[in-house]
């Protein structure tokens, strides 16, 4: 946050700020000139001669009425919740993304290493959850930050100045205050003001309240920021005005009656004025104040308004911009580009569900529409899932691609709905749209590392995969394929684009082994495809005629060099096949091709050297 102090005299030198007051009111005025429109003043609770200086505080970028949107991944910006992803090349060397080029002859595979399974990371203790139904469904741990933090009240920094006029009989509409000149003048700190309730706030009121018209004006302050929901209840007509909008409208004649309104408010200093009249009866003006993190309350101009802190790590949470949706069907969400924002909140994991609406958003939860942005830092490389739960629409994009979309109009799954990305070493953007038309809202996001069970989504939680060892050969990469449901035959590879990839120590993956899963391909136990790629070399005294046989569920193929040693067709059962071939000294390439469909799966590829004994087949 930036501030400028402003001595009077460099004041004095470019505009009159400090008028005193007409002899009507007897008040100072702070005076503010917008540049190419009108005035404002702004009453002063402290004598002009008694200012030794004053300062004027503008909040973080995009911290007002209507904040800009966070700058994407490729635009530059000194705000501190954004940071471009960095690269890890090399000495001299300009970034390089792997390439998955399965069975391209000449090439050496990337060879990753599994992080040992005694070392874990940063994050806390995990626990078992239960589903909607009580199935165990995730292992959860606890966020790794807390989420929004509420400022203290700054309390003890304004009041109301409150001007009194008698309107014509009968009065219609709220008149233009400003042209009129007050009968009597008073204070109040709050504005509660109901007789038929014994509230009589201000207390110094005319003994006939017909006619009454009431201007009440001041400055207040306001700790740390948010989206703050203003509520006006009125007999007759009223209007709430924050800084320079008007933010409620209820004129006319009527009976008691709130209307609402929301805006956000950066750190600072900011205006308030409160207008209303009393055409006949007792009068009714009342304002409510509900913060970003706390229940509806009396506004008071001495205690302040409080809002969440910025936290310490701006880096740790994603910044979620608000918008308030016209009515109407948007199964694919609204287009944000199209919509202002009417705020910005933040979290520190995607986690909104229940009754008790948006955390940061008070009181409101029809057509609602949020984009969360931010950052999040990836060690080693593999695939991930991300599992996405909402109860209407929902879009996870990482970099520009999107990973996971839920439409709107349907039923959702009560598990929700997975999407994987193959991330490596590196900082990645990623960005959550979710739109809310009614009811109660639910917005739940997961991931499940390649070797690590689901948690919460946190941007403050680095994920990890394979861990990258160079000129170190001691597994098997494994090329993974996402197939289309149906598939009927093992496809040729090497016309698909491989989704990721793993590691392995050997093909050892019985069909009876507990688990539907394969390691490094968290959440995906059908309509699946992997390749097992092993370039080895084999000596003069290693050479002759080797044995392979697969035990499979469903499809296999084997390809050593340029010869098909089997290929077993078929799905829905466990099959068995055996080949031999005469290896010579020298280098080779061997595939292993693996087609699964639906329901219990498995593959084992065993070896038998030249006067050996058979084993499962490993690369050491």
């Amino acid at each position: 946050m930036r501030s400028s102090f402003l001595r009077l005299a460099v004041v004095a030198m470019a505009v009159v700020f400090l008028v005193a007051a007409g002899a009507a009111s007897g008040e100072d005025y702070l005076v503010i000139k917008k540049k190419g429109g009108p005035t404002q003043k702004v009453p002063l609770t402290i004598p002009p001669d008694q200012i030794e200086s004053f300062e004027v505080q503008s909040g973080p970028p995009g911290a007002g009425e209507a904040p800009a949107a966070r700058p994407g991944p490729s635009e530059e910006s000194a705000a501190p919740w954004t940071r471009k992803p960095q690269a890890e090349p090399g000495p001299g060397q300009e970034p390089k993304t792997m390439e998955l080029r399965p069975g391209a002859p000449g090439t050496t595979p990337l060879i990753l290493k599994r992080t040992p399974e005694g070392e874990k990371g940063p994050a806390a203790t995990p626990r078992v959850e239960r589903g909607p139904r009580g199935e165990t469904y995730r292992e959860r741990e606890e966020p790794l930050i807390s989420g929004p933090v509420a400022a203290e009240l700054p309390k003890g920094k304004g009041t109301f100045f409150v001007n009194l006029y008698k309107l014509p009989e009968n009065v219609k509409t709220l008149p233009d205050f400003s042209a009129l000149t007050p009968k009597s003048t008073t204070t109040a700190d709050k504005i509660n003001l109901d007789l038929s309730r014994s509230a009589k706030e201000p207390a110094e009121l005319p003994e006939n309240t017909e006619g009454l018209g009431m201007r009440c004006s001041g400055i207040f302050v306001v700790a740390g920021e948010g989206i703050f929901k203003f509520r006006v209840n009125s007999k007759d007509g009223a209007r709430l005005h924050i800084d320079d909008k008007t933010l409620i409208e209820n004129d006319g004649v009527h009976p008691p009656t709130s209307k609402t309104g929301f805006v956000h408010l950066a750190e600072g200093i900011h205006t308030i004025v409160l207008d209303g009249f009393n055409s006949q009866g007792a009068p009714v003006l009342q304002l409510f104040v509900t913060p970003p993190l706390g229940k509806e309350q009396l506004f008071s101009m001495a205690d302040g308004l409080a809002g969440w802190k910025e936290p310490a790590k701006p880096y740790d949470v994603l910044w979620g911009q608000v918008y308030f949706v016209p009515k109407g069907n948007y199964p694919r969400g609204p287009d944000f580009s199209k919509l202002a924002p009417i705020g910005r909140l933040i979290a520190s994991e995607l986690t909104v569900s229940g009754g008790e609406g948006f955390p940061g958003l008070p009181g409101r939860t029809e057509m609602v529409g949020l984009r969360y942005e931010g950052y999040f830092t990836v060690e080693g490389a593999g695939i991930f899932a991300f599992r996405l739960l909402s109860d209407y629409y929902a879009k996870v994009t990482i970099g520009e691609k999107d990973i996971v979309e839920i439409t709107g109009g349907g039923h959702p799954e009560p598990g929700g709905k997975l999407g994987w990305a193959f991330l490596q070493k590196g900082n990645y953007p990623i960005k959550v749209e979710y739109f809310h038309p009614a009811g109660t809202p639910r917005l739940e996001l997961y991931v499940s590392q390649p070797l690590k069970s689901e948690v919460f989504f946190s941007p403050a939680r680095t994920l990890e995969g394979y861990q990258a060892q160079e000129q170190e050969v001691s597994q098997i990469p494994a090329f993974v394929y996402f197939l289309k449901p149906g598939t009927k035959k093992l496809p040729n590879f090497n016309k698909l684009t491989p989704a990721g990839m793993f590691f392995t120590d050997s093909i050892n993956y019985p069909v009876d082994r507990g688990s539907t899963e394969f390691p490094g391909v968290p959440k995906r136990d059908e309509w699946l495809g992997l390749r097992f790629y092993v370039k080895f070399s084999l000596s003069q005294e290693e050479a002759g005629n080797y044995k392979f046989r697969v035990v499979c569920r469903d499809a296999a193929r084997l390809i050593l060099g340029k010869k098909m040693v089997f290929d077993v067709e078929g799905t829905g059962k466990t099959q068995e096949k055996s080949g031999t071939v005469n290896l010579e000294a020298g280098s080779h390439e061997m595939f292993l091709d693996f087609m699964d469909s639906t329901g219990p799966n498995g593959i084992q590829l065993f070896i038998t050297s030249p006067g050996g004994e058979e084993k499962v087949f490993a690369f050491h």
